[in-house]
């Protein structure tokens, strides 16, 4: 294997491993800061860090900086509404509510999601193993749900809803923005302009979500932990890793890189047990395992193309080759 393709998985499983932690590491500000809050800090230091990734790979291919805006500008705010503000939020919200393990387990059902989405927009189909996969990872969910533990089964149901109910709306959200990206993609729109420009457009919703908290806030319950739990969510989680998932996209193939994503909401329940100190039942642990399973069978057998006489896709590979992250 020549060196550049060593280099790109070990960078690769590096993403992996900040995307899993980052479920444990966001709460750390969560404790002392309401979640609105958190969001906007961290996502002043994405813009930073997207920022210059973005103006350094713009002059590396020698097109404007705003050239993604090209491939249909309204197109670019909604997508970058949907995949930031939208998403974020309900990422946000979820993950204050409900551990990190539940919280990476709930999110992993993103690409699940996006299948669905494909199909009915008509952008793929989804077969009989699809919808198969579909289930298996629904049925995995309310596993997790009600293997909370130290709760009975109606209790763990009803006691974290809201949570719950907020992180699977991030994780269609994320499935939705993934499907309704690819147009764009192929029109030549770089997945990190749309992030860049996403997060731009994102921002002044994110200041007014925020803004009713920040009179609240004891800034001075911000110690060096809750600062560089912080950077490491906004410039490494979605700003440095990012960059580092596209490139390996590229050198190692989309295949591969999905694969290895499927680590991430395992990643997630280990951060969440040794930083969190989460407690983690054998219900969930199934449920875990019929989730990641699930989206296994969508990803690898579960998608066709478009029956004849149906309307037809846009130009772009299927969705199953896609490496698209689910960046929390």
């Amino acid at each position: 294997m020549p060196r550049f393709r060593y280099a790109s998985e070990i960078g690769l499983l590096a993403v992996v491993l900040v995307w899993g932690v980052n479920f444990a590491i966001i709460k750390v500000p969560l404790e002392v800061a309401p979640p609105y809050t958190v969001n906007l800090l961290r996502f002043v230091v994405s813009l930073a860090v997207l920022g210059a990734l973005h103006v350094r790979d713009t002059r590396r291919r020698g097109v404007a900086a705003w050239a993604t805006f090209g491939v249909g500008p309204w197109s670019v705010v909604g997508l970058g509404i949907l995949g930031i503000l939208v998403y974020q939020a309900g990422f946000i919200l979820g993950i204050d509510r409900v551990s990190s393990g539940m919280g990476a387990l709930l999110i992993a059902t993103s690409p699940a999601w996006t299948a669905v989405t494909a199909h009915v927009l008509k952008l793929e189909r989804l077969l009989t193993l699809g919808w198969v996969g579909f289930g298996v990872s629904l049925a995995g969910v309310g596993l997790v749900i009600a293997g909370n533990p130290g709760a009975e089964a109606a209790e763990a149901f009803g006691g974290q809803a809201s949570g719950v109910a907020l992180m699977l709306a991030a994780a269609m959200a994320w499935g939705v923005y993934t499907t309704l990206s690819r147009p764009l993609l192929a029109r030549g729109a770089s997945p990190l302009g749309l992030t860049f420009w996403g997060i731009v457009v994102s921002f002044p919703g994110l200041v007014l979500l925020a803004a009713p908290e920040l009179g609240s806030v004891d800034w001075g319950l911000f110690g060096a932990a809750e600062v560089w739990a912080l950077l490491f969510s906004g410039g490494l989680s979605t700003g440095i890793a990012y960059a580092i998932w596209n490139t390996s996209v590229l050198e190692v193939g989309s295949s591969r890189t999905a694969a290895v994503s499927n680590l991430v909401p395992f990643i997630g329940v280990v951060a969440g047990v040794v930083i969190q100190d989460d407690r983690v039942t054998v219900l969930q642990m199934v449920g875990g395992a019929l989730i990641i399973a699930g989206v296994v069978v969508v990803r690898r057998r579960g998608i066709g193309p478009v029956q004849p006489g149906t309307a037809p896709a846009p130009p772009t590979a299927p969705l199953r080759r896609q490496g698209s992250p689910v960046s929390p």
